[in-house]
This record gives structure tokens, C-alpha cells and sequence, in this order.
């Protein structure tokens, strides 16, 4: 227990002898290395202890406390030393320190114990290591020992404190846990600048391993551009300790093992660990985001290009050619012949598709961006305001099942949704007459829609194909666009929501399309 001591000194029977002593001795605790044990009378005054106050503070001490004689032997221990090793009160007094300890580092001990008596220093026991004592039901324990020589008329002594670290070692397993097997990578750097604990994520990023990391400085983890303000930097931040984001507004970069940069983000935060205040680091390789936001950057620009070049370059000449059409009938009036106005006609028809889907083709460019602007919504009577502007044709009934209360939704979007939903299920009907369900339900934190009709399908090779752009099921759709469903489905997602088709729906035949709207606002962390 004591790390280190030798040669012989007194025993006493009882805790209290060995305290206090008698009227005849010197008291054993009533000098230390740090001066007399005093304390103040009622006036201010320092007046010296009685013997009993020392033998009561020593036994109502919260920690363990040992009193050992340069034999080995224990001379006095506390309460709560005999209640942490399971030992009846006074039953360790006279027995050998090495009672304490498991049975491996018994002989080990006694010349560390003689050792420590050669040179004897107010120190910390087995510093770096973790000490373990035996309880009397033979389970061993981890502990922190603390060693305090003392000089008498009773020969030389040492005391010795003892806290039971347990919890601290269950608690300190369970964070490494946590930490290791976090999916985000962790770095702990201490007040020096040097990474004290990495975990498995954080290494593989960078291409270490972290053991390999451990003990290094953190700027060696830095591209060398930005080491020289590094040091500054993580000072001033260890002034304020507010947790927050490293380098808000710029890109940062880590330096990988093989010399190449990974743009990361780091999150900062001030924390105890180990007795002491470091710095947590949380690491995030955005490497695959940053690669996504690019190629998701570059095709909405080629959207948006294709889109201008589709309003301004094709609708111009497309409407000159319509106008060419409209003169020549007019030229040829009553007496063009059949085959010359039969073509004239599929002329201009061509025409309108062309400018048709130019129209859809900038709907759906329009739509890679969410509205902002929400409104309470009623979503029965959004459905009747749709089939009031375009009814069913003659043959077909809409059914509505809609039990959902008044939302906030974005009124235009969602209305643009259903509208092609439903424009989508008549189109493609095979049959002069059909039945279109919309229901609605509330699902959590969203509205759950779905339209449903009795046509002939979507075979399960088109389920996917059919919300890609100018893909149709068969060649006689080609009055179609093929934008339709694509463009629902990017409404859709852009706003937060998803959306599937099922089919069959009954006897084989039907389609029910279903998507999920959010029911309350969404905001990111950059708006």
C-alpha cells in the first residue's frame, strides 16, 4: 500500500491510542510535513486541537486513512478504510499493510514499502498506474493511494489515503464505450495542444490508427498553411470554452496521413475528463457531401441553363413557325386541298405539344427549390377547387375520404401535386368510365395522400421508370410529356416528403399513388 518503506517502528492495540497517544506520548497525528495541525478558539486565536477532536476527525474522515509503521504494520485505521476493505471496526489494527493488497503483489510491496521509507515525499502512489486492493471476501478493487511520511517520537510512520475509484473506472469504461464506438470521430486534446485520446473513427478518416495519434500534437493533423495561427486560435478558444463550430464560414481541411486534405467539419467543446478540463473535438468527414453539393450544384445550373435556352432560344422560333402555319392557312383559306390542310393541322398540333412541354420542362426546373410561403390548409376543399377547374370527363366519379384537420403547407406546390395526380390517373385510363379515390390521413408528423383509381396499372417494371423524365409506359402515351409524375416527385421530396405507387390495387387492376406532405413547417440551419 505504501509503494515504498522499510526498518521498524511502534505499534499500538486501538485506533484511538495510536491517534491521541497518552498523557505520557506524543500524539502520532499531531505533526505532519506540513506543520502543526492547528485550529481557531472563538476569538480568532490558532489554539492546538485536543487529542480526542484528532482521533474523531480522523474517524469521520469520508476517504479511507491507513496509519502504517515502518514494519509494515497498521497502526490506526479509519471507519471508512474498514468499512470500503469489509473489515468489523479495529480488526485491522497490528495486522501486516500487506493484508490490503492481493496475494501477487504481496512480496513485490514490501520492497517498494522499504524503498519508500529511504526516501520518504508527500506523493501520489503508483502515479500512471491503477492500483487494486483486496477486500476481505477476496474481490479485488481499483483504488488511488495517497502516501504522507510522518516523523515522531514514535519512530517513522506513513499515511496513507485510500479512495475507492470503482465508479470512476465503470464510469471512465463505460465513456471509452461511447467514445470508441461513436460514428462520429472524437479527439480529446489537452491544454498543450496534444491529442490525449482518439477514437477508431476519427484515425481511419485520417488514416491513422489511434494509437498512432495519441500523445501527437493536433496540428500535425493540420495542412501546413494553417498551423502557424493554429495555437492562438485554440488559446483564444480556451479562454471563452463556449461550445461552437471551428471556422464557421470557411472550409476547413484536415491533412491525411498519405498528404492529401479531407474537408471536414469540427464542433468544440470544453469538457471534464481525468480530473482535468480538455478539449472535446468532434470530427466530421464532409468529403461525400461536398462531392454530392457539386454534382447537385452542377445539374441544377444545367437545369437552369437548359431551362433559359428552352424559354428564350426554342420557344421563339417554335412560335415563329406557328405563326407561318396560321399564314399559310390563312393564304390558302377554303381552297387548300384535303391533304395540305390535314397536315396543316398536324403541323400546328405538334406545335402545341412542343410548347407544352417546354412549359412542363420549366415547371419542373422551377420546382428544385421549396416555396417558403406557408398558409393554413384545407385539404378537402383544395381537392374540390381542383376538380372545379379541371372536371372528370363524362363516365368518370371522384370519391373523396379526407380526415385530416387544417395544416400549415406551402398552398401552391401541394395543389400542383395532386392536380398532376389526378390529371395523371384519367389520362391513362383504358376505360370511358372510372372510379379516382383521394384519401387522406394524418401520419405522425405528416399528411398522408393518396389517389387511387381502377385503370389498368403500372406493371412492376415501371414503378421506378414512371417518375423519370420523359418516360412513358407505352407508345400511345407519347401525348404525354412524360413530366408529369417526375415533376410530382420532385415537388414532393423537395418539401420534405416521399411518395410511392402501388399496384395492382384490386383483381388486378388499379394504381394508388401515395405520397407523405409535412404537416408543420421545416426550416434548415442556414435559413
Amino acid at each position: 500500500m505504501m509503494g515504498r518503506q522499510a526498518g521498524q517502528g511502534a505499534h499500538h492495540d486501538n485506533t484511538r491510542d495510536a491517534c491521541a497517544g497518552t498523557s505520557s506520548r506524543q500524539p502520532l497525528l499531531g505533526r505532519t510535513t506540513g506543520g502543526a495541525v492547528k485550529h481557531a478558539g472563538a476569538d480568532g486565536t490558532p489554539v492546538a486541537p485536543t487529542l480526542d477532536l484528532l482521533a474523531r476527525a480522523f474517524n469521520a474522515a469520508p476517504n479511507g486513512f491507513v496509519l502504517v509503521d515502518a514494519a509494515g504494520r497498521i497502526v490506526a485505521a479509519n471507519a471508512e478504510l474498514h468499512r470500503m476493505f469489509g473489515y468489523e471496526l479495529d480488526t485491522l489494527v497490528g495486522k501486516a499493510v500487506e493484508t490490503l493488497l492481493p496475494e501477487t503483489l504481496r512480496n513485490m510491496h514490501v520492497g517498494l514499502r522499504t524503498g519508500f521509507f529511504e526516501h520518504p515525499e508527500l506523493r501520489p502512489m503508483g502515479a500512471g498506474r491503477v492500483l487494486h486492493a483486496l477486500r476481505a471476501d477476496g474481490h479485488e478493487f481499483p483504488v488511488e493511494i495517497g502516501l504522507n511520511p510522518l516523523s515522531g517520537p514514535h519512530g517513522d510512520l506513513v499515511l496513507a489515503s485510500v479512495v475507492d475509484i470503482s465508479e470512476r473506472m465503470g464510469l471512465e469504461l463505460a465513456f471509452r464505450g461511447l467514445f470508441d464506438a461513436s460514428p462520429y470521430g472524437m479527439l480529446i486534446v489537452d491544454d498543450d495542444g496534444n491529442i490525449a485520446l482518439a477514437n477508431r473513427i476519427v484515425a481511419e478518416v485520417l488514416g491513422h490508427t489511434p494509437a498512432s495519434l495519441e500523445g501527437q500534437p493536433l496540428s500535425a493533423l493540420l495542412p501546413e498553411r494553417y498551423r502557424g495561427g493554429h495555437g492562438a486560435l485554440m488559446g483564444s478558444y480556451r479562454n471563452t470554452g463556449e461550445p461552437r463550430m471551428m471556422g464557421q464560414g470557411r472550409d476547413l481541411t484536415a491533412l491525411h496521413a498519405d498528404g492529401t486534405e479531407l474537408p471536414v467539419e469540427i464542433g468544440l467543446r470544453r469538457v471534464r475528463w481525468q480530473r482535468r478540463t480538455v478539449t472535446l473535438a468532434v470530427v466530421s468527414d464532409i468529403s461525400v457531401r461536398k462531392r454530392l453539393e457539386r454534382e447537385l450544384r452542377q445539374a441544377n445550373d444545367n437545369l437552369q441553363e437548359f431551362s433559359y435556352v428552352a424559354s428564350h432560344d426554342l420557344r421563339s422560333p417554335l412560335r415563329g413557325i406557328a405563326d407561318l402555319v396560321e399564314w399559310i392557312q390563312a393564304d390558302l383559306g377554303e381552297h387548300a386541298a384535303p391533304e395540305v390542310a390535314r397536315n396543316l393541322d398536324r403541323i400546328a398540333l405538334r406545335i402545341q405539344r412542343m410548347e407544352r412541354l417546354i412549359d412542363d420542362l420549366l415547371s419542373y426546373a422551377r420546382a428544385g427549390q421549396a416555396a417558403i410561403e406557408f398558409t393554413l390548409v384545407d385539404l378537402e376543399a383544395l381537392v374540390r377547387g381542383i376538380l372545379e377547374i379541371q372536371p372528370p370527363p363524362a363516365g368518370f366519379t371522384v370519391v373523396l375520404d379526407i380526415n385530416v384537420p387544417r395544416f400549415l403547407a406551402t398552398h401552391t406546390p401541394l395543389e400542383t401535386a395532386l392536380r398532376n395526380l389526378l390529371s395523371n390517373a384519367i389520362k391513362h385510363h383504358d376505360r370511358p368510365a372510372g372510379q379516382l379515390t383521394v384519401t387522406a390521413r394524418v401520419d405522425d408528423s405528416s399528411c398522408q395522400i393518396s389517389v387511387t383509381d381502377d385503370g389498368p396499372g403500372v406493371p412492376p417494371t415501371g414503378r421506378e421508370r414512371i417518375f423519370k423524365l420523359f418516360q412513358t409506359l407505352t407508345a400511345s402515351e407519347r401525348a404525354g410529356s412524360g413530366i408529369g409524375l417526375a415533376l410530382t416527385k420532385r415537388l414532393v421530396e423537395v418539401h420534405g416528403g416521399r411518395i410511392e405507387v402501388i399496384s395492382p390495387v384490386s383483381d388486378g387492376r388499379g394504381a394508388c399513388f401515395r405520397f407523405w406532405w409535412p404537416r408543420f413547417p421545416r426550416r434548415t440551419s442556414d435559413g
